[in-house]
């Protein structure tokens, strides 16, 4: 059964500005305001699968302004039975929630945040 496992990213999705979302040869750029009008830039390194949506649908241990990896990820698990990435790659299933403006949901072998 999925479940949300709460991280800290090093930055904060908690009253945001809107995010801006674009793909750079397979990588994924995050780059939206802070609750503290600062610019954040976070890096996806070969993401495989990504999805914003703006209603919130939560899990189980998922809190609405914060960012998780999910556990048990029946998206992830889709991914590696499909042959798109390996058991082994270390891909994870990230979520972040920015409270009022949406969810992102990426699927790579991991991020750097720009300061």
């Amino acid at each position: 059964m999925e479940r949300a496992e709460i991280i800290d990213p090093g930055f904060s999705t908690a009253d945001t500005d809107f995010p801006d979302i674009s793909m750079d040869e397979g990588d994924l750029i995050l780059k939206f305001k802070d609750w503290q009008k600062n610019q954040r830039e976070v890096f996806f390194s070969d993401t495989v699968a990504f999805k914003w949506q703006m209603i919130e649908t939560f899990i189980e241990g998922e809190e609405y302004d914060r960012s998780h990896i999910i556990i048990e990820s029946a998206w992830l698990a889709e991914h590696v039975k499909q042959g798109e990435i390996g058991a082994q790659e270390g891909y994870k299933h990230y979520k972040f929630n920015f409270n009022g403006n949406g969810q992102l949901e990426v699927i790579s072998n991991g991020f750097t945040v720009k300061m």
